[in-house]
């Protein structure tokens, strides 16, 4: 029975039957509305274990094409996280100049302040001409002491979701368990995406030195790129106020935005709004970031994480 259909015969029934039931229409009306629920929530985790399957095999255009299906489909069946981050307009570098309260805008002040330090210092103690362009995906270093695990995965979480709510879908996940890695000097971890297949053929192109045109990604793709890629430095700061995995996110960063030309204004102006806008999006989305790291953190599929992600999205900032 539709739970239209149900009000409006509950509203045909006298007011002394509907005491005397004890409500068992209301029940009954909002039992109906759940099962429809329910079979939405089944239906889009068939789905996303199709999702599953493709990215297993590989087939990584097939994977995309099936989460955009389910993207168009209405909820609770269809995706409505991807892809719908409400974004920082691009005009807009600084927390003051955001719709924001008076609380929001001095947390957010400090930690986008801390956040940009720390960039600049480690962009500084490895020059962009001196940036290695094969360096690993995410490595988090060991400095002082050993990182907890759940700071690395809480990293990792940062760049899924940023990178999920962009509509850039990520294909993997890694990270080393911590008791395998703690007489090493890097903890490997990563998340793998579909669509920034650019920074592959940018790495074959540099050795060459030949012109970068062909390999430059449009503005659209690098503006998800930089807001992925400083995901998982943010994320730490949102929790812990400060980041021991960012090196090789940095280091990354540098690479790019110099291998692509950008004077050090436009980089500078680019590197702004990336951290303002990943950092408004992951505050929105505490509750989703921190389900994620749940769900990353007993190795869900990427399926189960998107799944996690919809259950879990704060639907008033998309």
């Amino acid at each position: 029975m539709n739970l239209s259909v149900g009000v409006a015969i509950a509203r045909e029934i006298p007011l002394d039957f509907r005491r005397e039931t004890g409500g068992a229409i209301a029940v009954a009306t909002k039992r109906v509305s759940e099962d429809g629920d329910g079979c939405g929530v089944r239906r889009r985790r068939a789905s996303l274990r199709m999702v599953d399957r493709q990215l297993a095999k590989g087939n990584f255009k097939l994977a995309l094409s099936l989460v955009k299906q389910l993207q168009r489909q209405p909820p609770p069946t269809g995706l409505r996280g991807f892809a719908a981050a409400k974004q920082v307009p691009r005009r807009v570098l600084s927390v003051e100049e955001l719709d924001l309260s008076v609380t929001e805008k001095s947390a957010l002040q400090s930690l986008h302040d801390s956040i940009l330090d720390s960039i600049k210092i480690n962009l500084q103690s490895s020059p962009l001409d001196e940036l290695s362009v094969t360096c690993k995906d995410n490595d988090l270093n060991l400095e002082d002491d050993i990182i907890q695990h759940k700071q690395v995965v809480l990293h990792e979480a940062g760049h899924f979701l940023i990178g999920y709510m962009l509509g850039v879908l990520p294909k993997t996940y890694k990270f080393s368990m911590m008791e395998d890695v703690k007489q090493d000097e890097v903890v490997d971890a990563s998340v793998k995406f579909v669509g920034f297949e650019f920074l592959r053929e940018l790495e074959d192109e540099l050795p060459s030195k030949k012109t970068l045109h062909d390999v430059k990604p449009s503005h659209r793709v690098l503006s998800k790129f930089l807001c992925v890629i400083v995901g998982g430095l943010v994320a730490e700061y949102l929790t812990y106020g400060y980041s021991k995995g960012h090196h090789g996110d940095v280091e990354k960063l540098g690479m790019v935005l110099k291998w692509l030309q950008f004077t050090e204004d436009e980089a500078d102006a680019l590197i702004r709004w990336s951290v303002l806008n990943t950092l408004v999006i992951l505050h929105h989305h505490s509750e989703a970031r921190l389900a994620l790291v749940e769900a990353m953190t007993r190795g869900r599929s990427i399926g189960n994480c998107i799944d996690v992600i919809e259950t879990t999205l704060n639907y008033q900032d998309v």
